[in-house]
Order: structure tokens, then sequence, then C-alpha cells
């Protein structure tokens, strides 16, 4: 976990730093009152006292990098400078206070710390062995006052580093409801972990908290406001806090920040509350979330529009051309009916193809409109209570001229006694069976059987519509392309007879507004089964 502005460092270093000097000024009174000298242990004292006292004036700034880099940079100094004066075998132990200062940072210190130290003390060692510095100006009392004080000062601070550094790790892995939020653990949460204090200043964050809000570019002195640049966002993030803080419970909200490039990026906030009004902010990147569902949220705009369209042309084309359509097989009907004379056989034979041709494209008209209808949600039920086994009968009537000129059988199997009553669209019905009918008799071969049949299921809320053809059949990949508008399966496409695609595509939507469905069974060169299904009592 890393700290931005960790405001404890200073509070570390004084207990160290006040032992250091209460050990010299102990020392110190003990050589006056055995020597009765004042003059050598005066000068011994102040400067052993002035490292102390320096680090003291380093407090306030001891959480940022150059003052770390310059206290033990003072504390290496007055190693080698001790070690000169009082010897090295004496005083090499003041070296260990290097590494000692660095337990109070992170551990990477301590790791530059010793490293720092064994140069240091190779480097006076070869000074005193190679250079030589002449004799010490201290007395040997001097010396080994010196040597005394540094020796004891050095363990009572190393002593005093070590526990205010257990104490330290200690509490970074304390409860988040004792407000210390910076522990070892942070770094294994997803996502960026902050902790603000009371008043709402960066206490400490993860890496993936200073990789997402770009802390090391910042100053060192960061408020809950800063995090978002200010505007909307930065105060939806401080509402979202007062209301941790008031409810005293985990508040959440979605925060989208621009940064200075007019990246967008958009985060999960969560604020927890601690105990003594800190907040404890875990921030989760939905950037590419965010901007998969603006996508998707385009692209269903997009679809809705082109379906609305493709509707309105639907509709507004097969409007126009029903009055023309009309007019011919008006005329062409008049002209089969030899009403003004009789024809020439030619002409008869033409009279009769404008006429089923004309039909023809108006049933597939009255198609697209009705599927225009369905896809609009504007295709309304008009409910009513009827016997399906009469709107069987009466769609067989319909098409069985069809079926007879093409030699083909169609059979009803309905109850003769029983009435099936259903509470449907009998308009919407009778397309269905009629859809169905016509498939199955223009994919039928010449001299087959067409089977309708109707009856409702064993729990009696289903009323179940079955048409069967003796046809081609068709395959598992037909069968899942059959129903879309203006797609017919390899069947339909070899036939003789063409076809639209869209009464299948019309007879699903049809049973899906009743709340039913349609289903389709067939194999290759064994003919198809069309079942609907549609419930008994339609809401």
């Amino acid at each position: 976990m890393s700290r931005v502005a960790d405001t404890s460092l200073g509070p570390r270093l004084m207990g160290p730093m006040l032992i250091w000097l209460a050990v010299m000024a102990a020392g110190t009174a003990a050589a006056l009152f055995a020597t009765g000298n004042i003059d050598p242990v005066a000068k011994i004292a102040v400067g052993l006292a002035v490292p102390a006292l320096l680090s003291l004036l380093l407090m306030p700034a001891l959480h940022r990098t150059w003052s770390q880099v310059v206290l033990l940079a003072l504390w290496t100094g007055f190693a080698v400078v001790s070690t000169l004066i009082g010897g090295l075998f004496p005083l090499a132990i003041t070296f260990l206070c290097i590494p000692a200062i660095a337990m109070l940072f992170t551990r990477e210190r301590v790791v530059e710390a010793l490293i720092l130290a064994v140069l240091a003390l190779i480097a006076t060692f070869l000074s005193l062995s190679l250079v030589g510095l002449g004799e010490s100006p201290l007395s040997d009392t001097g010396i080994g006052l010196l040597a005394m004080l540094g020796t004891a000062g050095t363990l009572a601070l190393t002593i005093a580093a070590m526990i205010a550094g257990t104490q330290a790790r200690d509490s970074d892995f304390s409860a988040v409801g004792n407000g210390i939020a910076a522990g070892a653990w942070g770094d294994a949460v997803i996502g960026g972990l902050l902790e603000f204090g009371p008043d709402d200043r960066l206490v400490g964050a993860n890496e993936d908290a200073r990789a997402q809000f770009g802390l090391d570019r910042l100053s060192e002195d960061i408020l809950l406001g800063d995090m978002a640049g200010g505007g909307d966002a930065s105060l939806r993030m401080l509402d979202t806090a007062q209301l941790a803080r008031r409810s005293q419970q985990p508040a959440i909200s979605r925060v989208s920040i621009r940064d200075s490039s007019s990246t967008v990026t958009s985060f999960d906030m969560s604020f927890t509350p601690l105990s003594g009004g800190g907040l404890l902010l875990h921030s989760l990147d939905r950037t590419n979330e965010a901007e998969q569902l603006e996508a998707l949220r385009q692209a269903q705009t997009v679809a809705e529009r082109e379906a609305r369209e493709k509707t309105l042309f639907f509709a507004g084309v097969s409007h126009e051309l029903r009055t023309p359509l009309n007019a011919i097989i008006g005329f062409s009907d008049m002209m089969r009916s030899r009403l003004f004379g009789p024809l020439p056989g030619k002409y008869a034979e033409y009279a009769d193809l404008i006429h089923d041709s004309g039909q023809y494209m108006l049933d597939l008209i009255g198609d697209v409109l009705d599927l225009s209808k369905v896809e609009a949600g504007k295709y309304t039920l008009v409910l009513d209570t009827f016997d399906v086994s009469d709107v069987v009968r009466s769609s067989v009537k319909m098409i069985r001229p069809s079926a007879d000129s093409d030699e083909i059988v169609v059979e009803i199997d309905v109850p003769d006694d029983d009435v099936l009553l259903i509470t449907a669209d009998r308009k919407a019905m009778r397309q269905i069976l009629l859809n169905l009918l016509s498939n199955a008799v223009k994919f039928s071969p010449k001299g087959s059987t067409v089977k309708v049949s109707a009856r409702a299921d064993e729990a009696g809320e289903m009323m179940l519509v079955s048409v069967m053809d003796e046809g081609s059949g068709m395959s598992a990949e037909d069968i899942a392309r059959v129903g879309e508008p203006f797609t017919q399966g390899r069947s339909g496409q070899d036939a003789d007879a063409r076809g639209s695609g869209l009464g299948l595509s019309l007879v699903r939507s049809l049973a899906e507004l009743h709340g039913g469905q349609l289903d389709l069974r067939s194999q290759v060169g064994e003919g198809t089964e069309a079942r609907v299904s549609v419930p008994i009592l339609s809401e």
C-alpha cells in the first residue's frame, strides 16, 4: 500500500530522536559528575545532539522523498565523522543508525539505507587504514566518552526505531473500522482503495488508485473534491460521501471523470464511513462496460428506427397497391364470367391467369400489412369465444378448390360431438389455418394427403392445431430459417409453386401474440407437421 501523505511518519521519528537526546543528556550528566571537566564533554554533547535536532526539524516534510534522503544522508555523515574521530572499532556501530531510521519508512528505503551504510563504512575503513587522518583532536577521555555515548545512543535508537516500525506495520493490518485504510492488504484488493480523513484530505492509496487518478502527478495535499478535477463529477463524489457519513452506511455511485485530454473514465465508487469521520473509497474502473452499454443502446436505437421505417414503407406500398389490384381482379373476373360476350380460347386462359395472379398478390399484400401491424405493435386482438372446429371446417372449404385442382386430399380430424371452445381472435385463428393449409397444399405432390386436426392438451389449457403434409420435408437448417420474413426452406425454393416466405412468419407472430407458439417438425423426404399451440383462454 503506497502512502500519499502519511502523517504518521513524524510521530514515528520523534520517539527515537527523543530517546537519542535523552541518552546523550544522561551520558553527558554522568560524565560531568565523574570528571568535573565541562570543556570536552560539552563539545561532544553538542556534536552528538546535532543530527537528532536536525532530524526533528525535518519532521513536517518527512512524507516527501527528498526529506527522507536528506535524513539518511545526515545520519550517514554523523556515523562517518564519529568513526573518524573516535576510531573504527568502537564506533562502527553508529552505522546501524542509518537502516534503523529507514525502518520507519518503506521496505525499499531500508534496503537503500543498508547499501548506503555498507558503502560509507567501507569508505571510512579505507580512509583510516590507507590514507590516515592523523591523531584525533580529542583527549583519551573525550574519545572514550564519544565511544560510550555513540554506542549507547545507537543501541537505544535502533531499539526505539524497531518498536516504532513494528507498531506501524501492525496498525497497517488493523481493521478498517479503526480508520486505518493504508495497509499491506490494500494492493490485494481489486480496484482502487483510498482513505480520507475527517477533513476530506487523502491519507493513503493503493497502487491501483494511484494509477487510476494519477496521484503521482498531483500535489501531496489532495482533497476528496480534487479527485474528479472539479465540476459535476466532484459534486457527485462529495454528495455520495456526505450520504455515507450521514447514514453511517456504504454509499455507491457511478462517476464519470474527464481528464485534460477529454478522455472520459467511468468509475463505480463505494464510500464506507470510518470511525472518527474518515472515509474509505473503493473505486472500480467501469469504462469498458459503459462504452459497450452505450454502443448497444445506440445500436438498439438504430435498429428500432430502421424497423419502424421498414414497417411504414411496407404498409404504405401495400396500401397503395390494393386499389389497382382490386380493379385488376374485378375486370379479370368479369372477363372470366363472359359478362360481355364470349372470348377466344387463348384470351379466356389469360383472363384466368390475370385473376389468379392478382388474387395471389392481394393475399400477399394482406399478409404484409398484417405482419407490419404485428411488428409495430398495432395489431389488436379482438377476443371472442367460438368453436375451433367451425374455423377448421370453414378454412378447409376455402382451400379445397385449390387442393382439388392439385389432386390433394384434405382430411379433417376434429371431434364431431364435442365443442372445442376457445377465447381468441377468430380472424387471426382463421388466418393461421389458411396460411398453414395453403403452404401444405402448395408444397405437396399430387395424390398426397394433408391432415388438419385440432384438440385440447391434457391439462386443458392449450389448444393444439396441427397441419401435416406428405411433401419433401425440410432439414433442421431449413426449419431454423423458416418463419423469418421473406425466407423459405430449400424445399420451398425448389417447388413449382412460389411463395413469399411471409406465411409462416405471420403464423408465428399471431400465435405469439395470443401467448402461444409455432412448432415445426419435419425430416427430408418424410413431410412436415406445423403445430400451433394457443391458450384456450387468451388474456
